[in-house]
């Protein structure tokens, strides 16, 4: 596998001259997050005043909904930057190029990444001003687990896009609602044992449930639960590899069906 950084750079570059040009990117960046932090953030400011409490609902909900914006975000600027692509008649052109399928994602993924950052500096400072709330109350661990949850929004990302190889425009929608699928699952606002027995097999099976149950731990002054941890990240790696793979499969199989023409 030989990866020319140069081609990857120029992808990234070409995406970020146009995202500031674009209202709608504009919008899924800073728009949506911050009408979702104002809407929990009055609910957190409505609970404490009926039970008197200070800081729990603010962790439960800002600190819930700041950290599940890790895996939206991530898997959303995956799969939505290749959408772009495709949107634009650009996508056949891409791979008709010397840019192979592996810099093509490496570029999604970092730029994804970069988005991302900007997305969650912003509901941190809005949540500070407006809220008082600081997720940075988790310490250190907020660094494991934002890189749990962005991982977990990549190999969301590889699975809607290997989707949208094999099935073409019908399944765009998942760019955007696959992660409103999983999220009951993954228990960002209650623990897992709020969920039905049946349930809590799927949600334990989610790297990201480690994460909000471990940041709820943390917050309660619980400690923090390093098998979780573990778990989550074992998870991480096995999920990102098939799903990988699945990518892969799915844009060889586009090729010889020649599925991937009706994208131009």
């Amino acid at each position: 596998m030989n990866i020319n950084f140069n081609r990857v750079y120029a992808l990234v570059l070409r995406h970020l001259i146009t995202w500031p040009r674009s209202w709608e990117r504009i919008a899924d960046s800073f728009w949506w997050p911050t009408m979702n932090l104002f809407i929990w953030g009055l609910v957190n400011i409505y609970l404490q005043q009926q039970t008197g409490t200070t800081g729990f609902f603010a962790g439960l909900f800002l600190g819930g909904l700041i950290l599940w914006t890790l895996v939206t975000r991530s898997q959303e600027e995956m799969g939505v930057l290749f959408l772009q692509e495709a949107w634009d008649r650009n996508l056949l052109n891409i791979f008709s190029s010397p840019i192979t399928i592996w810099e093509f994602s490496i570029a999604t993924m970092l730029l994804s990444g970069a988005k991302l950052v900007l997305t969650f500096l912003w509901m941190f400072l809005l949540s500070f001003i407006l809220f008082s709330f600081n997720i940075f109350d988790v310490g250190w661990m907020l660094i494991p687990y934002a890189l749990i949850l962005t991982v977990s929004g990549w190999w969301l990302g590889f699975i809607i896009n290997a989707l949208i190889f094999l099935y073409g425009y019908r399944v765009q929608v998942f760019a955007w609602t696959l992660t409103l699928v999983i999220m009951p699952f993954v228990s960002v606002y209650y623990p897992v044992s709020a969920l039905p027995p049946w349930t809590q097999t799927i949600a334990w099976a989610l790297p990201p449930t480690y994460v909000f149950e471990g940041m709820r731990d943390v917050l309660a002054g619980r400690g923090i639960a390093w098998h979780g941890l573990l778990i989550a990240n074992g998870l991480n790696i096995l999920f990102i590899f098939a799903s990988v793979l699945f990518f892969i499969s799915s844009y060889n199989k586009a090729k010889d069906t020649g599925m991937i023409m009706k994208f131009s």
